[in-house]
């Protein structure tokens, strides 16, 4: 089978990655001190888990730059969604690459494809060793042994903003599974029924967090480390790989139709309303139920993947430098997220992130230089990342190839 390369989801690939260092950034390094806090965690108790109208739009509309600063701030903070497109592209590259090649073992398969991301993770899993022990502020003053120990049966994550590769590498040991479903049941069995399983294995754990076992959850976010609550966002893109491989302008049309469009539109703003705070604070005799969080990352996965692929579609016709941009980051795009920490963490160190009481517009154009400067701290490292996992990934193929060889 051919293989069709499908340009507008390298960009997506980009962007995403882009999009959440921006999320990162602004969370975690500019809203704090805006607000006049010390510390993130501060920041953070405050503000709570789940969002609100507030959040979104922290300044009132009384001048152009306090309007400018809103609007960043909603950009910003809507780029956790970077991580939706991620886990709906993995889907679809692990799919899309066994469809192509049908006849190869699964275990060639599956060691081609943990070769790409294993040598990272023991790389970074090294790190998350040496570094706390010499500096515990290069992990915003937190540092928790728990976390690193559970990341080594995949768990939890082992340096900050990491988390993102564990229920990856748990959908890679499951593929083979998730890929027998697939070739079994019509799509949209296979959606449906993933659908259901994230929810309700999602919905049972956030009840017992809100409810019962909060301090030993920590936080809400926890059902995300593990792959089966982000199950339907992987299917989705297992589906959208077996459409494009038996007709990819079946696939590209349905993506880029009004209708398409629009309920893509719909199921974004019901997702994000699924994150707001009245979602999830539903009682029933008792006991807290957290509907919205159930079911927003579902819904914001399936929303946000058409509306910025048409975005992609529409920057291919007007404007080749940034394609060129994007794809060229979508070739980094894993090692770019696994140490943007490097870059958020080097940006307070030497640069001024906010000045009391100077216009919001400066501050705005203040955030945009900085997250710039981030991007291109984050590229470099990941470059270097990609070498060096490159390197060590060659010689472990010629010593297993030298042994193999030397076995016969």
């Amino acid at each position: 089978m051919k293989y069709n390369r499908f340009q507008e989801l390298d960009m997506m690939r980009g962007f995403a990655a882009c999009w959440v260092v921006g999320v990162h950034f602004w969370y975690f390094n500019f809203l704090p001190p805006f607000f006049g806090y010390s510390h993130f965690f501060e920041y953070a108790k405050v503000v709570g888990p789940a969002s609100t109208i507030a959040k979104f739009f922290p300044l009132p509309f009384k001048s152009l730059g306090n309007i400018v600063f809103d609007l960043l701030n909603i950009f910003f903070l809507l780029g956790y969604q970077g991580v939706h497109i991620f886990f709906i592209l993995s889907g679809f590259g692990l799919a899309y690459s066994r469809i192509l090649k049908p006849d190869e073992s699964w275990i060639n398969f599956m060691r081609k494809k943990f070769i790409r991301i294993y040598p990272t993770y023991w790389i970074l899993l090294a790190v998350s060793l040496i570094i706390p022990r010499l500096r515990a502020d290069l992990f915003y003053g937190y540092f928790d042994w728990w976390s690193f120990w559970r990341s080594w049966i995949i768990l939890d994550k082992a340096i900050p903003f990491s988390w993102f590769m564990f229920p990856l590498i748990q959908f890679y040991l499951g593929f083979f599974l998730i890929f027998k479903c697939l070739q079994k049941f019509s799509l949209k069995q296979f959606l449906l029924i993933s659908f259901l399983i994230k929810v309700t294995y999602t919905f049972l754990v956030l009840i017992l967090g809100f409810n019962l076992f909060k301090p030993i959850l920590g936080d809400m976010i926890y059902p995300g480390y593990l792959a089966i609550s982000r199950l339907f966002e992987f299917c989705l893109g297992m589906a959208m790989a077996k459409v494009y491989a038996s007709n990819p302008t079946l696939l590209i049309n349905y993506l880029t139709k009004p209708v398409t469009i629009a309920l893509a539109i719909i199921f974004e703003i019901l997702g994000i309303m699924g994150s707001f705070t009245f979602s999830n604070e539903i009682k029933f005799f008792g006991v807290i139920l957290p509907v919205g969080l159930s079911f927003y990352d579902a819904f914001i996965g399936f929303g946000i993947f058409v509306i910025i692929f048409n975005l992609c579609r529409l920057l291919i016709k007007i404007s080749d430098l940034t394609t060129r941009f994007l794809t060229c980051i979508s070739n980094i795009s894993y090692e770019l997220y696994l140490t943007q920490f490097i870059g958020l963490i080097v940006i307070p160190k030497y640069f001024t992130v906010v000045v009391r009481g100077e216009p919001s517009l400066l501050t705005a154009s203040r955030a945009i230089l900085l997250y710039v400067l981030i991007i291109e701290i984050c590229i470099v490292n990941a470059f270097l990342l990609q070498q060096l996992t490159n390197s060590i990934a060659r010689r472990v193929r010629l010593a297993m190839g030298f042994f193999t060889s030397g076995i016969k």
